[in-house]
């Protein structure tokens, strides 16, 4: 880790990162993360049926407040928000102006909780069972796909979800459809399909439920490569942040002991491995007054603890390459080679395995407190983490 560090209310910031700004707690509702930027200095997130609006100074205001539970929202160019939320009334999908509803939309399903998605000319809403394509001009609704995911919209407006829902929860085919909903193609996946994203030119990255590997599929439906980690017992967790060279993806190891959950980066248009980051350590020591330097026993009064915090979430890229990576109780910035450029640690005693060592014998735990959510860093630079209690 970076030398040079220093505490800032509660913080260890080291290396280049970033100056802490604020920390405002959150923890009286539930949170869907992520926020969105609506413009520089200003998100909006939902906490509970509330949505928030919170500025750069970490000052909250109440915007709306829902008849239901709310998932995170979206926000189109005209800084119009689009929610969902779930309640005793129902499901309904709506779209507000400046804290006022311009429609809003009964739909039949609990929310999927992610994020609606825009295209030019349409809402793509994903419920448990079904996605729900409204208009966004008026809400109205336009079609649905049963047993369908969250849906992602390419650059040229064609959409991608996964669809055919098998009994273990993946799904076993890739779709793809252009923006007034006419097929272009399938790709059917035996194993399962678990998770996927878009890439910048036109490809979709997915991760295969039963062999636990990523395959790049172009444009056309091709599988162009699948790349399987070289860890043991391992699974690539979600499917990757990409540019047009590179593709990011958290990866969980399943043995109980020595576990290794690197961050991997591969070659996006080759699928080869470039490099892995597995984290970094903490290290405290403290001394028992119980335990003297007695030679029959051997006994050490001082307690060695170290906590590994491993990488836990998908990065997010800034534009000039630099890597924000979620890890256990802490934030990490990576140059594009891997390397640790700087991290804000704020729980110093959450990681994936801690061990404690006396003179006699080490004594190791398994954490592993599982994915976190990824930071979500907005046009102004400003980078948002939620660590479960407060947004900082």
């Amino acid at each position: 880790a970076p030398r040079a560090c220093n505490d800032v209310d509660g913080v260890k910031v080291c290396g280049e990162f970033g100056r802490t700004l604020f920390v405002t707690p959150l923890a009286d509702g539930q949170v869907a993360w992520p926020p969105v930027a609506v413009e520089p200095g200003r998100i909006v997130l939902s906490r509970g049926n509330q949505l928030i609006e919170l500025t750069s100074t970490g000052q909250t205001r109440v915007l709306k407040t829902l008849a239901g539970t709310a998932t995170a929202p979206s926000a189109d160019e005209q800084r119009n928000l689009y929610v969902m939320s779930s309640g005793a009334g129902g499901t309904e999908v709506a779209s507000l102006a400046g804290g006022q509803a311009r429609w809003s939309q009964p739909v039949i399903g609990e929310p999927a909780g992610t994020p609606p998605s825009l295209g030019k000319d349409r809402v793509y809403a994903a419920l448990a069972s079904k996605l729900v394509m409204l208009s966004r001009e008026d809400g109205h609704l336009i079609a649905q796909r049963e047993d369908a995911s969250a849906a992602a919209v390419m650059a040229d407006g064609s959409i991608r979800y996964l669809a055919q829902r098998l009994a273990d929860g993946s799904y076993g085919k890739l779709v793809a459809e252009d923006a007034q909903g006419n097929p272009l193609w399938s790709l059917a996946q035996p194993n399962g399909l678990s998770d996927f994203a878009p890439g910048p030119s036109g490809e979709t990255y997915a991760v295969v439920a039963g062999s636990h590997q990523l395959l790049r599929v172009s444009p056309a439906g091709a599988v162009e490569w699948s790349f399987a980690p070289d860890c043991a017992d391992c699974n690539v967790a979600a499917a990757p942040t990409v540019d047009g060279e590179t593709a990011w993806f958290p990866v969980w190891d399943n043995r109980q002991e020595t576990p290794v959950d690197p961050l991997y980066a591969i070659d996006a248009k080759t699928g080869k491995k470039r490099w892995t980051f597995d984290g970094f350590d903490t290290h405290t020591m403290q001394f028992d007054p119980s335990r003297t330097l007695v030679p029959a026993t051997a006994t050490d009064p001082t307690v060695r603890t170290a906590v590994t915090h491993h990488p836990a979430g998908r990065p997010v890229k800034a534009a000039d390459g630099t890597l924000y990576v979620a890890n256990d109780g802490a934030v990490v910035m990576l140059d594009r080679n891997g390397q640790v450029n700087g991290l804000a640690l704020y729980d110093a005693d959450a990681g994936e395995v801690a061990w404690q060592s006396t003179f006699v014998e080490p004594v190791q735990t398994w954490l592993n407190p599982g994915v976190r959510p990824s930071p979500v860093l907005a046009p102004d630079c400003v980078l948002y983490v939620w660590d479960g209690a407060s947004v900082r």
